[in-house]
């Protein structure tokens, strides 16, 4: 008998759950409640971690009947404080053989082959790199658990990869889970809360940090590798991932004329592309502005109005108009609100 998972619900590597089960963290109930479930489903734990399956992350469900949004992140954490280099089945050899910490970061554009109930967005700024995180579980209690694993779980293993001390922080957009105040809040993965959004802030200098155990022949043979099997699970032509990537990397109002040429592509092919991803050029632009916008106004030492030159707008009216239509609110009130949550760093 399989898994008990569709291809669609939201899953987790199986390492995942063996760290975590592994951690003295649980409580021995616990423990023998998840074996219970994975004995039903007539599986081991150590197959699965073999095979590099991934588990429903409604397990925790049937585990915790009662599970708090709390909780579920202080499980996402305990079980990101306890990752290894070797976890990650076809990213581990990537992980270990890149050069620098901006190769290791920019594997998390591959998290959907080691759980599909996180996404990762690259923003990339003057200063460095904006890592947007995106939970996709449908459950709002279950999506603390990734994205808080994520959270610790990078810290850890860029801290076992790089040659030298690392500044970069995390920004989570919930509340601060009772008890976290005793996360340290400076250093190397320093936690922000009540964040505009999820996101992580690495400077230019920590990407370009030197990794331990650099292998760039292996490294690339690795990402290749990593392409084909994202091509054959049907992941690597996503248009709406390839257009966001591009826009992402622009500091203009891109055109549809100017993107379909990037992309190497007709207009006509690119509107009919979306158009079978269900969306449109428009819809697709917008959401990454608004990602950057949002990043942007939450640095308070950015006027509005070099927010609004930043994104390519010729005026702060315009600029307005449009974060108004994405947001329901100005860009100056989102501002006004988000001044008791954790600023960016200047």
């Amino acid at each position: 008998m399989g898994v008990a998972a569709s291809q669609t619900e939201p899953r987790i590597t199986a390492h995942i759950l063996a760290q975590l089960l592994d951690a003295s963290v649980l409580d021995a109930a616990a423990v023998a409640r998840f074996h219970a479930v994975i004995e039903r489903e007539g599986r081991e734990l150590p197959a699965l971690m073999r095979q590099g399956v991934q588990v429903p992350l409604r397990w925790f469900r049937e585990v915790y009947p009662d599970l708090s949004a709390d909780q579920a992140a202080w499980l996402g954490y305990a079980a990101g404080e306890r990752a290894r280099l070797t976890s990650y089945a076809s990213l581990s050899l990537p992980l270990v053989s890149a050069a620098t910490i901006h190769e290791v970061l920019r594997l998390l554009a591959f998290l959907p082959l080691i759980s599909n109930s996180l996404s990762a967005r690259f923003v990339e700024r003057s200063d460095g790199l904006a890592i947007v995180l995106d939970a996709a579980s449908n459950d709002p209690v279950l999506d603390r658990f990734p994205v808080f694993y994520c959270a610790a779980a990078l810290v850890r293993l860029l801290g076992l990869l790089s040659t030298e001390p690392l500044d970069l922080s995390i920004h989570i957009a919930w509340p601060r889970p009772a008890g976290f105040e005793q996360r340290p809040n400076g250093g190397a993965g320093a936690l922000h809360f009540d964040a505009p959004l999820h996101h992580i802030l690495v400077p230019r200098a920590t990407l370009e940090a030197a990794c331990r155990f650099a292998d760039p022949i292996a490294h690339q043979t690795e990402l290749a590798g990593l392409h084909d099997r994202m091509a054959s699970l049907g992941m690597h032509d996503d248009i709406v991932l390839r257009l966001r990537a591009l826009l992402d990397t622009q500091h203009s109002l891109v055109s549809i004329d100017a993107a379909a040429q990037q992309l190497h592509m007709s207009v006509s092919t690119l509107k009919r592309r979306l158009d079978e991803a269900h969306t449109h050029f428009r819809e697709v632009r917008d959401a990454v502005l608004k990602d950057r916008a949002m990043l942007l106004l939450a640095d308070f030492s950015q006027s509005l109005e070099s927010v609004s030159c930043a994104l390519g707008y010729s005026d702060l009216a315009s600029f307005s108009h449009a974060f108004k239509r994405w947001t329901g609110t100005t860009p100056g009130a989102f501002r006004k609100g988000s001044s008791g949550a954790s600023a960016l760093p200047v």
